[in-house]
């Protein structure tokens, strides 16, 4: 459970940045199957080669995806995360499914863990959840459902109700004050003076701007 839940992170970081690529089939045979016959073995680099929606056998779904506010095809992180849960269940034999919280972008703590909920309930050994707004709902549900693994894009490790960091969750930030800063800093080195700015926080690009303004006095 530990190297799936570590490759599973690992790709997820990646094509929740990055989802690109062509399908390709591999021209050497795979290994031979049960009626002693080879075929061909196809690897997938195209997300939108694989079907958003499929059927397992047994109607459980190993690695399940639950969207945020966007839902899952905001061609955003909601959907870059998918892609990348796509990619990693297909090219590695793995059951899959999506679940979107009810209420759409009015949907509510209790919205986000029912959706959780139902992908445990569905047989996911690992679920993953993009969004940081999903935290208090994630934080509940990793608490009540300690054998499954969670991964946490765009959000801090979670808590239970005692403080204690929950293991069964894996935690992935994005460095977003970083390129903020540069991208102030680029346009006042371009010369620009009148800069406006959109977003939430304090702004980081607008500590950079300030600052280089201080350092031409």
């Amino acid at each position: 459970m530990k190297k799936f839940f570590a490759l599973l992170l690992a790709l997820v970081m990646v094509l929740s940045l990055v989802a690109c690529g062509d399908k390709k089939t591999d021209d050497n045979q795979g290994d031979t199957n049960t009626d002693g016959q080879q075929g061909e073995t196809t690897t997938y680099t195209n997300p939108d080669d694989i079907d958003d929606n499929m059927t397992s056998e047994d109607g459980k779904y190993e690695v399940a995806f639950v969207t945020d506010v966007g839902q899952l095809k905001d061609k955003s992180f909601n959907q870059g995360t998918f892609d990348g849960v796509k990619l990693y269940a297909a090219n590695n034999g793995l059951s899959y499914k999506y679940y979107q919280p009810a209420n759409g972008d009015q949907a509510t703590d209790d919205d986000r863990y029912d959706a959780m909920k139902a992908a445990v309930d569905g047989g996911a050994k690992v679920v993953v959840c993009a969004g940081f707004m999903q935290g208090a709902a994630l934080a509940r549900a990793a608490a009540e459902f300690t054998d499954t693994s969670f991964v946490f894009i765009d959000g801090d490790p979670v808590a239970d109700e005692n403080g204690n960091v929950l293991s069964n969750v894996a935690a992935v930030a994005f460095c977003e004050e970083q390129c903020g800063y540069f991208a102030g800093y680029a346009v006042v080195k371009e010369g620009y003076e009148k800069l406006g700015f959109t977003g939430r926080g304090e702004g980081i690009a607008c500590e950079a701007v300030a600052l280089l303004r201080k350092a031409d006095k």
